[in-house]
């Protein structure tokens, strides 16, 4: 089926529009832009830039994806954004392109980016990711899958959300926030596993269990951190949430979110 677009509405030569979208009033879609099938637009939606947009996403009104980045160091060239599929994007919703020529903006599939939220340029967010209204990420924050970030929090550029982190409300995150936990404060630091989120996702209870042990041996034992991560990959080598923790610390250039006591 073809597509449906509002008359009002300016869907500039070299767009590509998918099967069955649905175009409110008084958009504009720019000639580099792509939309997958039946994705819905629903008014006064500006889709911008070399913007790839996956099926069945749900855009409303005045959101804005894929203008420039506000990155001073941008040199020209054709950078983008990259939505996946079945995406809910909410008012006012602002991602900009990357920085350099060639790169992207990544948002995965089956994310939920609620009213008002920025996603600056060249971040990474993977599927499943929850922005709460009024959350904004600087540029090239990565986000783990399923992932929540709650209302009003501020992300410092270059930072990194684990997989299933879970962010407080008006969060200044500055630091690492670890899979599988909780980031909550102002700066943030973990304050617990993420056992809820962890539920949800269906994690066994053993594997809620060793997460929290994993917290406390690296947040509040005497050991410094690189003898705390020897000791949970020999004793969880089979947990794989675990391992995931311990590789995630070792990558880490920008230290973690600890208690301030720590």
């Amino acid at each position: 089926m073809s597509a449906r677009i509002h008359p009002s509405t300016v869907v500039e030569s070299g767009a590509r529009i998918g099967d069955d979208c649905d175009i409110g009033p008084f958009c504009v879609v720019g000639p580099h832009a792509t939309l997958g099938p039946r994705c819905v637009l629903h008014s006064h939606v500006i889709i911008d830039g070399r913007t790839d947009i996956g099926e069945e996403c749900e855009i409303f009104p005045c959101a804005c994806i894929g203008k420039k980045t506000q990155d001073l160091k941008y040199k020209g060239g054709n950078p983008g954004v990259r939505i996946g599929t079945r995406c809910s994007i909410r008012e006012y919703v602002t991602v900009h392109a990357a920085t350099s020529d060639g790169d992207t903006t990544d948002v995965g599939d089956g994310c939920l980016i609620q009213a008002y939220c920025h996603i600056a340029h060249d971040c990474r967010l993977g599927n499943g990711v929850i922005m709460s209204s009024g959350a904004k990420l600087s540029g090239h924050v990565q986000v783990g899958d399923h992932a929540v970030i709650s209302g009003m929090c501020g992300i410092v550029q270059f930072v990194r959300i684990g997989t299933m982190a879970f962010i407080g409300g008006y969060s200044k995150l500055a630091q690492d926030a670890l899979p599988y936990c909780i980031t909550d404060g102002i700066p943030a630091a973990t304050v617990a596993a993420n056992k809820v989120g962890m539920e949800r996702q269906g994690r066994s209870a053993e594997a809620i269990s060793a997460v929290g042990e994993a917290l406390r041996v690296i947040m509040r034992s005497s050991m410094t951190l690189q003898e705390a991560l020897a000791d949970l990959a020999n004793r969880y080598a089979q947990c794989p949430e675990v391992c995931e923790i311990v590789s995630f610390c070792r990558s880490c250039t920008r230290g973690l979110a600890r208690p301030k006591e720590r």
